[in-house]
Order: structure tokens, then C-alpha cells, then sequence
């Protein structure tokens, strides 16, 4: 009885910790959420309004009823985190935190599922704490959570699900197996590349651990085929079958891309400038070894230290300055626990490699912002994981007598190095290239809308980028009546309301011959533009001193 009460005691310390642990990647992710990071994406703004329009009409920008896709500028994204938005947005209104907010609670809820999943897998609870904490501190996680981004949603389930899937494996639990190959489905509706990513890992794991599968019961294997089958099925429908699922694919990927094309006929003209054979000219530079070239070189930029420890990735708006996406302190502990897990007889314990090495697989395949942050978020946790075993190794092979010294040794760098973090974050990110987040556009619009009553016609530029979902979003535009004007997006000379969108930097300049005649016309120009001094106007700057709009009154 004594021993019994020992254990519930013993374990209620490790969740008392874990406890702590949530709480504090709860409020790095929370903290001053509205404000950080500076700016709001162009994105963001359309996963915000597209929650709103659904939840005043149950439809889209573009008026679909209960979409699965939903188009901004032909990349039709998954419609799950549009959804999530809506009863924050109930709650809270339009705004940045509430459209930030279902990113921040699944972000911290992956912590929490990600102990379970390292627990499930070693068996060791103090590695898992550990690991949670390491990616409660994540710099690619904390910034993806605090964006908006929905692949941190997508990661919550697919950690769920295997921890629930391996976690059955023990215990040959056909139900909680169900439920892991539920939650895996689920990351589908969030984000693209988990529906091949998936059912690849799941080829994967199982390939590798299929000398074991034989003791398990029939029922429990064929519960797993029927499942496992069921995944590839649903991920092929969502791709090819639904209308739409190929969409950002067919932006991004390298077998479509100009640039790879271009490669291999430039070397094949200096093949020709060199009196090169035909046919030899061909064994060299043909389709699938340039594929192949650009596959392999996309591939080693995520493991690569520039991506993962010094500058970051791409796109540009989850950058840090000077900051990676993992703290540099875990580097040589990333190489120790890799040796270690390699070594490792147990096959559970070498799937976080496998995990590893698959991740990049999807994302290498695509041409836009390579090395990319949203794309690649899955390899993140397992580099966790191989950082988490290196630490505690080596914290276990020192004597009694040095472990402290060693703990405190390392708890110092990581904390100093994760301080660091939060300074880039919080100061430097504020001011440093903002631009990228469109910053400065919630003043612009916020200045339009003050006197929007007050004129017949409102001439934006839109050289800033894609301007009409901030638009929308800022301005609160009645969902009812956009779909009503037929959702235009921002073409030439298009628009909604009195909402006129040109080409032209300077349109209160250079004038057009499709802007409207007659009425009052208010114009938003770029800050490029040099106004007449004596002309009224309101100049929108960054932090950093750039002009970015100017709007003129007439």
C-alpha cells in the first residue's frame, strides 16, 4: 500500500512539472498576442475574414457554403483553421488576437501531446519533460504558433495520432488505434503537406517494424490495414478527387517550375555552344536528373546549420533576425542523441529518425521560399526528440558527483541561448524588416475608414502586394454584401464598395482613364511617391523610418 502510494505521489510530481511546463508555453505563446509579431500577413488577414464571413453567413469570401477549400489567390487552402477562427472571433470580434488564437492554444495543446508521444516511445519520464520543454521554448514553434500558421495545428494531430497508434501497439488497443488514425485524418483539413507526409510515414514505420507486427492478433492487424488503408484512400480524394486539391501543388512544385526548366535549357545550349553530341547532351541534363538535382539540394537546405541554427527560413514573415529555428545550444546535443538513437536495438526508439528524415521529403519537392517554415514544421519535433536523448545522455554518464555541474552547465547555455531568442523577437523583430508582415496597412486602412463616408471613391494603390483581404479585415466589410458584389478580389481597376484598386504607384499622380470622373476620390499612393508639399496628406511609416503609404485627400 506504502509503495502504491509512493508511485501516485512520484507521478504527480512529472505532471505537476508537465503542468508548468504548458503553463509557461502557454503564455509565450499568448503574451501580448495582438501586438507580436509586428505587422499582420496578408494570410492572416484572409483566414480572419473568411472565419468572420463564415460566421455571420455560413459562407465564404466567395460564397461556398461549408468549403473545404478556400481560394485567396489560387492556392486554395484547407478550410480547418478557417473554422477555428469563428467562435474566437464570436468572442473577441475581428481582430489579430482572435485570428491568432487557435494557433496559440493547439501550439501550446502540442506540447502536451508531444510528452505523451516521447513517453509512449521511451518509456522514460523525464526525457519526455525534457522534450516538452524544448519545444515549449522552440523558436520555429513559438513563431509558427504566434502567426497564424496552420501547419501547428496540423502538427497537433499527427503527434496525437501516432502517439495514440504506437501507444496501441503495446496493448493491441483497436480503439485507441482508431482514434490515432482519426486524429492523422484530421491534419488533412489544416494544412496540404501532411496528407502525403502521412500515409508516407506510415509506409515507413510500418516497413520497418513489420517483423514484430506477427505477434499481434488478427483482428488488431486487420483493425490496422482497414484504418491504414482508409488514410491513403482519404488523402487521395482531398488531392486529386476534390475540386481544388491540387491547387498551391500546382504553384509550387519543381516539375512545373520555370526555373528548373530553365536550368536544363541553358545547359543544354552551352552543350551546343561546345559542339556537345546530342545524345550524350541528353544522358547528362534530361528531366529526372535535374528533378533529382533540384530534389536533393532543396532537401539538405532543411538540414542544413544556416536554416536550422543562424538565419531561419522562408517565407520572410516568420523570420527572426539573426535567429535559426532551433537554439544553436542544441547542436551538439542534436549530433550526440542522433549517434545514440542510431545505435539504439529497439525499432520504436528509431522512429523519431525516421520520422526525421521523411519530414523534408514533401517540402523538397516544392520550389517557393525553399528552405520553408510551414512546409518542413513536422521535422521539427523529432529534432526535439534526437536534442532531448543527447542531453539526457550525457547528463547520465557523468558521475553523481559532476551531474550537477553538468546540469547547470547546460541549463545555463539553453536558457541564455533561448533568452537571446526572446530579445530578436520582441525588440529587433519589431523594426526589422516589417514590410515583409505588412505592417503599416492596419494604419492605412484604419485612416480610410475614419473618413470613409466622407468620399465616393476610394483609389489604392496595390503595389504593396495583394491588398484586399486587409481591406476586408480591418474595415469589418459586411460579408453579405461582398459575396453580393461578387468577391472581385483586387483585380486592375477592380474592387468592392468604393474601393477602386490600381496598378500605378502614385494614382493620385499618374491618374488612369478607368478612374472614376465624378465624386469625391480619396487616394491611398505608395511611399515611394513624392506628393506636392502643400497637398493634404497622411504618411503611413514603419518603425524603422520607411514611408510605406501616403494617403492624399483632395
Amino acid at each position: 500500500m506504502g509503495r502504491i502510494k509512493i508511485m501516485v505521489i512520484h507521478n504527480r510530481k512529472y505532471y505537476l512539472v508537465l503542468l508548468l511546463v504548458v503553463l509557461f508555453a502557454g503564455f509565450l505563446r499568448l503574451y501580448r498576442l495582438d501586438s507580436y509579431p509586428v505587422g499582420f500577413h496578408i494570410d492572416e488577414a484572409s483566414l480572419g475574414y473568411n472565419g468572420y464571413s463564415m460566421l455571420k453567413t455560413g459562407k465564404d469570401e466567395h460564397g461556398n457554403r461549408l468549403p473545404l477549400y478556400i481560394d485567396m489567390f489560387g492556392d486554395n487552402r484547407p478550410s480547418g483553421y478557417h473554422y477555428l477562427t469563428i467562435a474566437p472571433i464570436a468572442v473577441f470580434g475581428l481582430n489579430e488576437f482572435a485570428t491568432r488564437l487557435p494557433g496559440t492554444v493547439f501550439g501550446t495543446l502540442t506540447v502536451v501531446a508531444f510528452y505523451f508521444f516521447v513517453l509512449v516511445l521511451f518509456k522514460d519520464k523525464k526525457l519526455a519533460l525534457l522534450c516538452s520543454f524544448l519545444m515549449a521554448i522552440s523558436p520555429w514553434h513559438i513563431v509558427s504558433s504566434r502567426a497564424s500558421a496552420e501547419s501547428v495545428v496540423a502538427l497537433f494531430f499527427i503527434i496525437t495520432g501516432f502517439a495514440c497508434i504506437v501507444r496501441s501497439l503495446e496493448h493491441q488497443d483497436i480503439r485507441l488505434s482508431i482514434f490515432g488514425f482519426s486524429s492523422l485524418v484530421s491534419s488533412f483539413f489544416f494544412y496540404h503537406t501532411p496528407r502525403i507526409f502521412v500515409p508516407l510515414l506510415l509506409i515507413c514505420i510500418i516497413a520497418f517494424i513489420r517483423k514484430s507486427l506477427k505477434t499481434y492478433s488478427r483482428t488488431f492487424k486487420l483493425t490496422g490495414l482497414v484504418c491504414s488503408i482508409a488514410v491513403f484512400y482519404i488523402s487521395f480524394l482531398l488531392i486529386f478527387v476534390v475540386k481544388g486539391g491540387t491547387g498551391r501543388f500546382n504553384q509550387v512544385n519543381i516539375f512545373g517550375s520555370p526555373e528548373t526548366k530553365l536550368v536544363m535549357e541553358e545547359q543544354l545550349r552551352e552543350d551546343g555552344t561546345r559542339a556537345v553530341q546530342p545524345l550524350i547532351s541528353r544522358v547528362f541534363h534530361n528531366k529526372v536528373i535535374n528533378y533529382s538535382e533540384t530534389f536533393l539540394t532543396n532537401y539538405l537546405d532543411y538540414f542544413s546549420g544556416k536554416f536550422l541554427f543562424m538565419s531561419g527560413g522562408r517565407p520572410l514573415w516568420y523570420k527572426v533576425p539573426n535567429v535559426g529555428m532551433m537554439l544553436i545550444m542544441e547542436l551538439p546535443f542534436i549530433i550526440l542523441g542522433f549517434i545514440y538513437l542510431f545505435i539504439q536495438k529497439n525499432n520504436l526508439m528509431k522512429i523519431p529518425l525516421i520520422w526525421l528524415f521523411v519530414a523534408p521529403i514533401v517540402a523538397s519537392i516544392t520550389m517557393d521560399d525553399i528552405p520553408n517554415v510551414q512546409r518542413s514544421l513536422a521535422m521539427f519535433p523529432m529534432l526535439e526528440v534526437v536534442a532531448g536523448y543527447g542531453i539526457m545522455t550525457v547528463i547520465t554518464s557523468f558521475l553523481k558527483k559532476k551531474r550537477n555541474g553538468v546540469i547547470f552547465f547546460v541549463v545555463l547555455a539553453v536558457l541564455f541561448n533561448f533568452a537571446y531568442f526572446l530579445h530578436q523577437y520582441f525588440v529587433h523583430g519589431s523594426s526589422h524588416q516589417t514590410s515583409n508582415r505588412f505592417n503599416g496597412f492596419k494604419e492605412m486602412v484604419s485612416s480610410v475608414k475614419d473618413v470613409y463616408n466622407q468620399y465616393d471613391h476610394i483609389i489604392v494603390t496595390k503595389t504593396s502586394g495583394g491588398i484586399y483581404p486587409h481591406i476586408l479585415f480591418f474595415m469589418k466589410y459586411d460579408p453579405f454584401v461582398y459575396q453580393m458584389e461578387g468577391s472581385p478580389k483586387d483585380k486592375d481597376f477592380g474592387g468592392f464598395g468604393k474601393f477602386i484598386f490600381a496598378k500605378e504607384f502614385c494614382p493620385s499622380i499618374s491618374g488612369s482613364d478607368r478612374f472614376p470622373k465624378t465624386g469625391k476620390i480619396l487616394y491611398v499612393d505608395s511611399g515611394s511617391c513624392v506628393i506636392p508639399p502643400l497637398q493634404k496628406q497622411k504618411k503611413i511609416y514603419l518603425e524603422d523610418g520607411t514611408l510605406v503609404f501616403i494617403i492624399v485627400y483632395p
